[in-house]
């Protein structure tokens, strides 16, 4: 153990907690929608005279049924995550099944991997590639989120690895404590892989002071209040101009 090391907070296990409200909230609406495609699916195919028209309509609902039944196939997988001494733990709490487990000694250094990353750009995100673990912004628009990536030794190989924590599951998608399983990721990191280098954005990103590994809670409030402020701003200025424009 070197020094660093020795000057680091003690590490404890941290268990991802499920935003009740949201996730159930979620999840039903989900299979409220599922259900209710499937049921005008099967009134218009047995109940309503067989046209040609008709079979194109019960095509047309084919389709998102098809969609749903594969999107529920695979939010039906991990609800909870833990980090402990030994890894990253992967479990559903419905039948207390562990879905996977990434251990502290499975994760790779940056330079053993040859592969592509989906949604890293080798050239605008060069900086990004310098470290074994980072986070960044992906996707666009109202779909983008925050994103972990690091690499792990799997099946002989060494993969990337793209953390969003959250669960897999219909019913608990969303964590509430997403700042402390962040933590735990970092500082667990920091004992038991010190080897590895971590980009400083993944811990700036996540209001996390590298130093102390302390959440910096006030700092994302305030960063929060100025964004909404900001958003309420510019909707108020739309409608006026609106307003302003058509009257």
């Amino acid at each position: 153990m070197n020094s660093q090391t020795k000057n680091l907070p003690p590490f404890n296990s941290v268990t991802s907690s499920p935003s009740k409200i949201k996730n159930y909230g979620l999840g039903f609406l989900m299979l409220i929608s599922f259900l209710l495609v499937l049921g005008v699916f099967f009134f218009i195919l047995f109940f309503l005279p067989f046209e040609q028209n008709m079979i194109y309509i019960c095509i047309l609902l084919i389709l998102p049924i098809i969609l749903q039944v594969i999107y529920l196939r695979k939010t039906m997988k991990h609800t909870t995550t833990i980090i402990d001494n030994r890894g990253i733990h992967y479990v559903n709490r419905f039948n207390d099944k562990v879905e996977n487990t990434i251990s502290w000694n499975s994760f790779e250094k940056n330079d053993n991997f040859k592969g592509k990353i989906m949604g890293i750009n080798s050239s605008s995100d060069s900086d990004l590639l310098r470290y074994d673990v980072f986070a960044k912004m992906v996707g666009s628009g109202k779909y983008s989120h925050e994103a972990f990536f690091w690499f792990v030794s799997a099946n002989g190989n060494i993969e990337a690895h793209k953390e969003t924590f959250s669960g897999n599951h219909i019913f608990s998608m969303l964590y509430s404590n997403k700042l402390e399983l962040v933590r735990g990721l970092l500082l667990g990191l920091s004992h038991f892989r010190p080897d590895l280098k971590i980009h400083p954005k993944a811990f700036s990103m996540y209001y996390i002071n590298p130093d102390t590994f302390a959440i910096e809670y006030e700092k994302r409030k305030e960063d929060i209040n100025s964004a909404l402020f900001i958003t309420a701003l510019v909707i108020i200025v739309t409608v006026f101009v609106m307003l302003f424009v058509f009257f």
